[in-house]
């Protein structure tokens, strides 16, 4: 069976930590953590956790050196495939570790991507056209274990893996992303973003989800209205090809020429 390492880079999570661990206790093998120095117990509840065999620290904020630091240590685990998430992110909660197992089971896919939908508050998710475009695009992934793999070395803004190649593929498998529900949680983020990229505040404030349509949450995946929502972020990333590919074949035509 193929191992899976889970890496966490956090700051006072304590808001989210025992629902997070009680996740993916259950779909991982191993669980690497980068703590950027919690006061809140984070760090404690953590460390004192099984399924956690590595934990570092850091004070100040670069989040490309903090993942980049917490890939190395991952790496010491020997992971066959790797996954990291935030702390206020989880799966829904019928995924199974079987899930997971018969996705790493394949021979010719490196990335399996994940969308994540943004909750307004407990029951309910964001459901503007802004936000099913944004969740339509699978933004978080899980890879095949590779040494060309890297996170961008920049202080903040360094989401996903690079580096990974080979064939990606999209799932259906939905996370909940919880940072949103809690408004003093959403405040402190919005002031620390504040302080390395001020000119970014009417970005800070769409953090806040206000205007938003709620859609109710069903965690049934088996649910004909969660069978629908998947069918039309489908539609949503597929007309979302086209422009890309338009710009991809001016960008080599352009090239060619020059």
């Amino acid at each position: 069976m193929a191992k899976l390492v889970l890496m966490l880079r956090v700051k006072d999570g304590i808001f989210f930590v025992h629902e997070w661990l009680a996740c993916f206790e259950k779909l991982v093998d191993e669980i690497v953590v980068l703590d950027n120095g919690s006061t809140d117990g984070t760090y404690e509840v953590l460390k004192a956790h099984p399924k956690v065999v590595d934990i570092v620290r850091t004070f100040d904020y670069h989040e490309g050196r903090d993942k980049n630091l917490m890939y190395e240590h991952a790496r010491k685990r020997n992971p066959d495939w790797c996954l990291w998430l935030d702390i206020d992110e989880i799966f829904e909660p019928h995924l199974t570790r079987a899930h997971f197992d018969k996705l790493m089971k394949s021979r010719f896919v490196n990335k399996y991507a994940f969308r994540r939908f943004h909750f307004i508050d407990r029951e309910h998710f964001a459901g503007s056209w802004f936000r099913l475009n944004y969740s339509s695009g699978h933004d978080r992934l899980m890879w095949r274990e590779n040494a060309t793999g890297y996170f961008e070395h920049v202080i903040i803004d360094s989401p996903n893996v690079k580096g990974i190649k080979g064939l990606k593929v999209g799932t259906n498998f939905r996370i909940k992303h919880l940072g949103y529900i809690n408004k003093e949680i959403v405040d402190k983020k919005a002031d620390l973003y504040r302080t390395i990229i001020p000119e970014k505040e009417e970005i800070f404030q769409t953090m806040y989800l206000t205007n938003e349509k709620k859609i109710q949450w069903v965690d049934n995946r088996s649910n004909i209205k969660v069978i629908l929502l998947n069918v039309l972020l489908d539609m949503i990333k597929f007309t979302q090809l086209f422009p890309k590919v338009k710009n991809k074949l001016f960008g080599y035509l352009n090239f060619k020429k020059a």
